[in-house]
């Protein structure tokens, strides 16, 4: 398995950065790695982009701590990886969004991809969005948290 682990700090509330990762249905509105995100329950349903193409897949959410992580695992399945975002305040309006993620890749695309730093190009990228989406107001109206999960 391959390892990614990156962060970025985001001038906003910690709540606020929490609330907004875990509306990830909304991701394709501002992530450009995202196509698709339908989420029932603990159960979600992923369309990204990739270098060999969209991949689809279904990931659980394993943990679920308000205001600090959220965990998730794929499964078995043709696009294997597991995954943690962990929040930290940094004062009362910044926080740190730490993100690892491990991926199993497949086939020949997958393996170039990864050994030519795609992958973590891509993670780098949606974090970013994901940074530059809060910071300009697109953060919380209402979450959707299943606090069952926890």
């Amino acid at each position: 398995m391959h390892r990614i682990e990156e962060s970025v700090e985001v001038a906003a509330p910690l709540g606020t950065v929490y609330e907004s990762w875990v509306r990830c249905e909304e991701f394709p509105q501002f992530m450009r790695g995202v196509v698709r995100v339908d989420r029932s329950g603990q159960d979600t349903s992923w369309v990204v982009r990739t270098a060999a193409g969209p991949r689809e897949f279904r990931a659980v959410t394993t943990e679920l701590v308000e205001n600090d992580r959220v965990a998730w695992d794929s499964g078995p399945g043709p696009v294997r990886h597991q995954g943690v975002v962990t929040f930290h305040a940094v004062g009362d309006a910044a926080t740190r969004v730490m993100f690892q993620l491990e991926v199993e890749p497949h086939g020949l695309w997958e393996h170039l991809a990864e050994a030519l730093g795609f992958v973590d190009r891509r993670v780098i990228d949606d974090l970013t969005d994901f940074k530059r989406h809060v910071e300009e107001g697109g953060g919380p109206v209402e979450a959707m948290v299943d606090d069952t999960a926890a």
